[in-house]
Parts: structure tokens; C-alpha cells; sequence
């Protein structure tokens, strides 16, 4: 539900994340309390630690019933900088009983970012007449997939869970896929399996014979 904002977070920051801590519980549609995982939430909380004592706080929900409301904020030392919902138009209103923008936000993520789209659609066009790199690699988004498990991970055992916990599990299907990656730059530093790839080595079954 929230791998997206995880993998903002991570844009934001500028830096690769350390762990995670994440809760969910379920508000709006008690059907899905039945399901695994953190498919049984609707609402969802997350504070991801980032290098230099960084935090980056996350909240979710799967309804909004004023449209759809993605913003954000960056607080600093000498500042900070927010990012608003997109709006029909501008106009706003100014009554003895009201202040604030005309229309509700933008209830669909078509027409929020429907100016993304179209840049990133460019940008990968682009990418394939020029035969230049993309501008989000293969390991910005295998490393938002890892974010977001660890943030299932977490809601599930009910702790902080360092992201270089789930690379063994993601990646290390086989020992030669393991033995290759471990020692690659496809990962970040934090984010590196943890084990020795000898000891995800299956017994040499002609040696026993």
C-alpha cells in the first residue's frame, strides 16, 4: 500500500535507509481483516532511519473521502518545504464562514499525476531512441520492493527490521545467484545479504555417495 511513499522517501532523503518500523490496523472495510499479511490493512504508519539520524514518517490510507490527498513536507534545521494536493484550478474562496480552495482535490491518481505520467513517459522514450539510462534504475525499484516487505515484515513481528534482513530471502533463491550477488553493486551498502554464501550452499549429494 505504501511502497511508493517508502521509495518518495528515499528520493527526498537523498540517502540509502538503515530500517524500518511500521503498524497497520483495518477502519474502513472490516472484509478484508480475513487476508494475509498487511493486505488486511486499510491504514498504515511508517518511520523509516536514514544515515546522519534522518527520519522519514509515513502515514497511509486506502480511502479519502475530500479526494486524493497525497502531499508532503521536508522539515530542516533552517527550513522546511511542502508539497500541496492538486486542485481542478486555483480559485479560493473567502467567506464569514469559509476560507479555502474552491474545489476538492483531484479523487483520482489519472488526473493527479497525470503530468508525471506523461514526463516519465517521455523520459523512458527518450531513453530508448537515445539508448541513455533511465532516469529510476532497476535498483531504485527493487530496493522499494525491499523497503516494503521489510514494512510488512515489521507490522507482522511487531519491531524494526533492517532492510539487509530481507535480501537473503528476496534474492538468494539459489546459491550461484547468491554467490554472484553478494559481492555486487546491484544493492546498496545497507542493503547487502548478510550471509556467507558457503552457508546457503545445499549439501554435495555425489560427495556423501
Amino acid at each position: 500500500m505504501a511502497v511508493h511513499d517508502l521509495d518518495m522517501t528515499r528520493f527526498l532523503v537523498g540517502e540509502d535507509p538503515i530500517d524500518i518500523m511500521a503498524i497497520g490496523s483495518c477502519h474502513i472495510d472490516k472484509s478484508i481483516e480475513v487476508l494475509d499479511g498487511s493486505e488486511a490493512f486499510d491504514t498504515a504508519s511508517c518511520i523509516v532511519r536514514y544515515p546522519g539520524g534522518v527520519k522519514a514518517m509515513v502515514d497511509v490510507c486506502r480511502q479519502s473521502s475530500y479526494g486524493y490527498d497525497q502531499r508532503a513536507e521536508v522539515l530542516g534545521t533552517k527550513g522546511m518545504i511542502a508539497t500541496d494536493n492538486v486542485y481542478p484550478n486555483t480559485a479560493r474562496l473567502f467567506k464569514t464562514d469559509f476560507t479555502g480552495n474552491a474545489d476538492m482535490p483531484y479523487d483520482f491518481f489519472l488526473q493527479r499525476y497525470n503530468e508525471a505520467y506523461v514526463t516519465e513517459t517521455i523520459a523512458f522514450c527518450e531513453s530508448l531512441v537515445n539508448d541513455s539510462p533511465v532516469p529510476c534504475t532497476g535498483e531504485d525499484g527493487l530496493v522499494a520492493l525491499i523497503m516494503s516487505i521489510a514494512a510488512d515484515k515489521s507490522a507482522a513481528e511487531n519491531r524494526w527490521v533492517k532492510f539487509n534482513e530481507i535480501i537473503d530471502q528476496v534474492y538468494c533463491s539459489s546459491p550461484t545467484q547468491c554467490e554472484l550477488l553478494i559481492g555486487s553493486d546491484v544493492f546498496p551498502e545497507g542493503f547487502r545479504p548478510v550471509s556467507k554464501p558457503k552457508e546457503l550452499l545445499v549439501p554435495d549429494v555425489d560427495s556423501k555417495k
